[in-house]
């Protein structure tokens, strides 16, 4: 799920491709889950379910949270609308409308009270109640504010950004657009939440637009595309060597990364070996521009190496750019207003999917990769060496964490707190329900070869629709609300911790 919302994200404003894959995504899980139900028995299913769920929880027990918080912050509508309808139906049963309808209580139970939820409900309720509430529902919103950053921030204001640029430099040579567009490209890539496709696809547009009557069609696409390259590698050696290798000093840094994790350490055990591998070039490729290049800075990896397995995003570098020049060419026009190139809307549509193909499937295939380098070179990772700062950081840690887990359990949250925390979550979700499934009403429609001018009237603010805006009021609320629940909290664990140990804890 999260490789398709930085996919979708980083496609945004090429002919709904974006869009496009989230929903695919959606109807893919949803299918597969119906066709896994159709090949088994009731039986069968119970028992490979909790077989699954089993080896699921001894392998990612630590992580089931983050699994949980997802659920929370996406299907929190849906619990809502259940449990809704499960009290109508315990209604009907405790009224003996139906008289085929199951018991109200179970017999199992030595209160035979009904509820006001039904059997099975109750047992979900009580599922749910076992979950450490505080841990999860914060996870929800930190989830609803990642999607928040990347469906607002990355995929509309980026495009916005980049429409203007080539509006701006439509006048311009080629070799003064291509400056620009490295200069503005580089400084792009070394923002974190900026994926790279929206900027190759701006040079297919602006290159091609200012290169065609020089260098021909053909020559303007691997024109950028090479370019393109050539920027991307610029890119991830200055955020290995200037961001990475320089945050790599610092503690606090590499303690927040985990680098003695095992997924960490399998990366590291992945991206050091010589050459060109596939897991290699999966990670380099399908993983967040900004992130992975300066995680192997943080690594202290060979840059000579990682240029090496980075080139081969020429293959994803490629398709976007010839979608770029496709959109370029869609929007020439004959003398008597009909489109000179009739055929290159379908053309940019296949291109667009292409690279939504190679994106997301970099990103599950770096995924696979790194899984079963955890599973099956374990005595490999092993073999790499603790960051011995990093694990004394973690051991000092330990006492606010238990501490902070401690204060913040659900039954002795207060009201008000409690309150500060549902808050954020209803905000949060209804802010990523309305940017998802009600964008039209959020956002007027901007693509990279849109005027900023003509369709946004000169004031890049304007792509926000009256609905947009109460979406991004929401979302800065449920911001300041969890920062508020987790102030409280770390406030009460330094007391709580003050109390246990005779050793003052700095905050």
């Amino acid at each position: 799920i999260l490789c398709a919302m930085w996919a979708s994200a980083s496609l945004s404003g090429t002919v709904a491709v974006g869009s496009s894959l989230a929903t695919l995504t959606l109807a893919s899980l949803v299918a597969s889950a119906i066709l896994l139900s159709a090949s088994f028995s009731r039986d069968q299913v119970k028992y490979n379910r909790e077989e699954i769920l089993d080896r699921f929880r001894k392998k990612y027990g630590d992580n089931l949270d983050y699994v949980r918080g997802l659920f929370i912050v996406t299907m929190s509508p849906f619990v809502i609308m259940y449990m809704t309808l499960s009290m109508i139906n315990q209604l009907v049963r405790r009224v003996g409308v139906n008289p085929c309808s199951q018991p109200s209580t179970d017999s199992n139970e030595p209160n035979h009270t009904a509820s006001i939820f039904t059997i099975r409900t109750r047992k979900h309720i009580e599922k749910m109640k076992s979950w450490d509430r505080s841990r999860v529902l914060t996870i929800a919103v930190y989830w609803g504010i990642a999607y928040m950053i990347l469906q607002v921030i990355c995929a509309q204001l980026t495009i916005v950004f980049l429409s203007w640029l080539i509006d701006k430099t439509a006048d311009f040579g080629l070799y003064a657009v291509t400056g620009i567009m490295m200069g503005v490209g580089a400084v792009m890539f070394l923002l974190p939440p900026v994926p790279g496709v929206p900027v190759y696809l701006a040079l297919g547009i602006v290159l091609t637009a200012q290169g065609h009557q020089t260098v021909g069609w053909i020559g303007a696409i691997f024109y950028s595309t090479g370019i393109g390259l050539v920027l991307k590698l610029i890119a991830s050696a200055l955020q290995q060597k200037m961001i990475g290798e320089n945050l790599s000093h610092f503690v606090s840094i590499r303690q927040f990364v985990s680098v003695n994790s095992n997924m960490m350490r399998a990366m590291k055990l992945v991206l050091k070996r010589h050459g060109l591998s596939v897991s290699k070039v999966a990670i380099l490729i399908g993983g967040p521009d900004w992130p992975t290049s300066v995680l192997c800075g943080i690594m202290r990896l060979s840059l000579p190496q990682i240029m090496l397995g980075t080139t081969p995003v020429v293959f994803l570098i490629f398709p976007t750019c010839l979608t770029g020049a496709l959109l370029f060419m869609a929007s020439l026009e004959t003398e008597s207003g009909n489109p000179q190139f009739p055929w290159v809307g379908t053309a940019a549509a296949i291109t667009a999917s292409l690279t939504a193909m190679v994106q997301f499937g970099s990103m599950i295939v770096a995924a696979y990769y790194l899984e079963r380098a955890a599973d099956k070179c374990k005595d490999e990772i092993e073999a790499i060496e603790i960051d011995q700062e990093v694990k004394e950081a973690d051991d000092r840690d330990e006492l606010m964490r238990n501490c902070y887990k401690a204060v913040t359990q659900w039954r002795v949250v207060p009201l008000f707190m409690k309150t500060m925390l549902l808050s954020s979550l209803a905000m949060i979700t209804a802010s990523c329900y309305m940017v998802q499934f009600f964008a039209s009403m959020c956002f007027i429609e901007h693509s990279l070869t849109d005027s900023v001018q003509y369709n946004l009237g000169g004031n890049p603010l304007n792509i926000f629709l009256p609905l947009g805006w109460v979406a991004i009021g929401l979302f800065s609320a449920a911001t300041m609300f969890l920062w508020m629940f987790c102030t409280w909290g770390k406030a009460q664990a330094r007391k709580r911790a003050v109390s246990e140990t005779s050793v003052p804890i700095i905050a």
